[in-house]
């Protein structure tokens, strides 16, 4: 099964307004929603955090910089994305950097996809989405899931 990145967007895993205190912080909170709904398994939070330290993913995207944390699937259950709205940014290291280029990150788009095959489409489909500047900045002030796979679909549809 091939997926569109619209069929993973579910309103449960879309988490706005999300207060926490630095990147280790948010990733942790977004995977215990991916798991509490039978997405992933509890131990897949430290997969995308040990991944994050080696392979950061952070990026310089205008105007809010973005994250894509992600994981091989060993504790994937199901294909799915959680979409993370932080209160206050939070530090993540640059994609391709050794880790020490800091970027201060609004929205995460955190990946859990069961087959490695597909990984490549869906960060390419994510792609699209974080290249509008005005789509990130709506996304950054969304106030329900609703507007926010609305917004999404619009882009990708």
């Amino acid at each position: 099964m091939q997926y569109e990145l619209l069929d993973l967007v579910r309103p449960e895993h879309v988490l706005i307004d999300l207060k926490v205190s630095d990147a280790r912080e948010a990733i942790q909170a977004m995977c215990d929603v991916l798991a509490r709904s039978g997405y992933v398994q509890p131990e897949f939070a430290e997969d995308v955090w040990e991944r994050e330290q080696e392979f950061p993913t952070g990026l310089p995207t205008s105007p809010l910089a973005v994250a894509i944390p992600h994981a091989d699937p060993t504790h994937v259950v199901r294909t799915a994305l959680c979409i993370g709205i932080l209160r206050d940014p939070v530090e993540f290291a640059q994609m391709g950097s050794d880790g020490s280029v800091k970027l201060e990150v609004r929205l995460l788009f955190l990946l859990a996809i069961k087959e490695r095959e597909k990984q490549v489409k869906m960060i390419q489909q994510l792609m699209e989405i974080i290249q509008r500047p005005n789509l990130l900045e709506r996304l950054a002030m969304a106030r329900e899931a609703a507007e926010v796979i609305e917004w999404i679909r619009g882009v990708v549809s």
